[in-house]
């Protein structure tokens, strides 16, 4: 294992001595080996300061003297060759692949960002030696799981994944990629950038400084004979009809779209142009995510949270469900009796933040009470009911209430089972998500 307490006092040394190369050595190590998703190097009037993403919240890694700041930029733009180290007045962008001290291979999307204070950068990491994940380790159980799992099944339509930048739609994406992953079918991607290379696939890098976009790699795709199309995003409406175009003609289509519900993915593609005709004719479903941080397994324990805000909104919102659903749910994702009536009773399980042997920190979470990630998910199936609404011209709004009352769990229900079986707490729940206030 690293010795990421090493690895700091040699970026700190770095520091000190000016060393660049030392630095970006020692700082991309330490993000790595810390599980970073992103890098901020942000410059201030009288310090630099450097931030790591984790778990989804940004923290202090270190300070630096504001003198050596423009040296660092400098260092990275020279480095990353596709930068103009002497232009410091507008944005400029970067992909660049290295590896790290502990001989991991990772690819940097870097940004920077003229400010008051000189330039700040901002790397994306992606780690190339994680594996892919499958499904079930993703926080997929229960009936979403069994939905997704139908849905791959399908021989043609559209699957979109939507949630905000970081929720986790990638790694999402790869998994259902994998599980159908066979010798007998052609999976054409098209993907800005291509973070996961996989074997059996035909991964496409889109160039949109060269013409070549999602709309134009889809047009080529239906000249590759595909069985299965991914396009990385659905940004506008030429991708859409191309899209809509490959379902009809018997290819399943994978896709993101920035909407925040998957009930809300309805009006977002009617406003693209989308005809609801259409819609119902090419959709087979929309899931939408979170990313949430998980109770950390070593100092987690049971609160009484009966007085608690959130914990009365939990229990009005598993109010709504119907009673023969919560007890086929409760079933398929294994939560106990004891579980439950924990929950009932306001026993929740939280991070105390400290080792339950010594009562010192603990050394897993560092204090933080989490340690890892694990996804909230909802899933809208276009089922015949749905597309039925859709053609009469009813609202997002309408039938995802209909869809609730029937067999929809939604990202905050997801949730709360998750609560229920101590992976989650409700404060992380209702960090991610608004509750909402509906009749039942």
């Amino acid at each position: 294992m690293a010795d990421i307490a090493q690895f700091k006092k040699n970026l700190q040394e770095s520091i000190i001595q000016a060393d660049t190369i030392k630095l970006f050595d020692n700082l991309l190590t330490i993000a790595v080996e810390e599980g970073a998703s992103d890098i901020h190097i942000e410059p201030f009037e009288n310090f630099g300061r450097i931030r790591l993403r984790v778990d989804g919240l940004l923290f202090e890694l270190i300070q630096y003297p504001k003198n050596i700041h423009e040296s660092v930029i400098a260092k990275f733009k020279i480095e990353s060759g596709q930068m103009r180290p002497d232009e410091k007045r507008v944005p400029q962008d970067a992909r660049v692949s290295t590896i790290t001290l502990t001989n991991k291979e990772i690819d940097l999307r870097a940004s920077t960002l003229p400010t008051v204070w000189w330039e700040k950068l901002v790397m994306r990491i992606v780690d190339k030696s994680k594996k892919t994940q499958k499904l079930n380790e993703l926080g997929i159980e229960g009936t979403i799981e069994e939905q997704i799992l139908r849905q791959l099944d399908y021989p043609n339509g559209i699957i979109l994944n939507t949630g905000p930048t970081g929720s986790g739609k990638t790694a999402t994406l790869y998994a259902a990629l994998d599980h159908i992953n066979k010798v007998d079918v052609n999976i054409i991607t098209y993907e800005d950038p291509v973070e996961n290379k996989m074997d059996g696939l035909s991964q496409s890098q889109v160039r949109a400084d060269i013409g070549y976009t999602f709309a134009q790699g889809l047009r080529a795709a239906l000249r590759q004979d595909p069985d299965i199309i991914m396009v990385w995003e659905i940004r506008d409406k030429e991708t859409l009809e191309m899209s809509m175009e490959a379902a009809m003609t018997w290819h399943l289509v994978f896709s993101t779209i920035h909407t925040n519900s998957a009930a809300e993915t309805i009006t977002r593609v009617l406003n693209l142009g989308a005809k609801p005709f259409m819609l119902a004719g090419t959709f087979n479903f929309v899931m939408a995510q979170r990313l949430s941080r998980r109770v950390c397994h070593n100092c987690g324990h049971s609160v009484d949270m009966k007085s608690d805000k959130q914990y009365f909104w939990a229990r009005e919102e598993i109010s709504r469900i119907p009673k023969d659903t919560l007890v086929n749910e409760m079933k398929k994702r294994s939560i106990t009796n004891e579980q439950w009536q924990n929950f009932l009773d306001g026993k929740l399980h939280v991070g105390s933040g400290k080792d339950p042997k010594t009562g010192e920190t603990c050394a897993v979470c560092g204090g933080s009470w989490y340690k890892w990630r694990i996804g909230i998910f909802e899933v809208m199936e276009y089922t015949d009911d749905v597309k039925n609404m859709l053609l009469q011209g009813k609202t997002a709004f309408e039938i995802e209430k209909f869809a609730l009352s029937k067999w929809m769990s939604n990202l905050e229900r997801d949730g709360i089972y998750k609560v229920i079986k101590g992976m989650i707490t409700l404060e992380e729940l209702y960090r991610l998500i608004k509750h909402k206030d509906v009749e039942k």
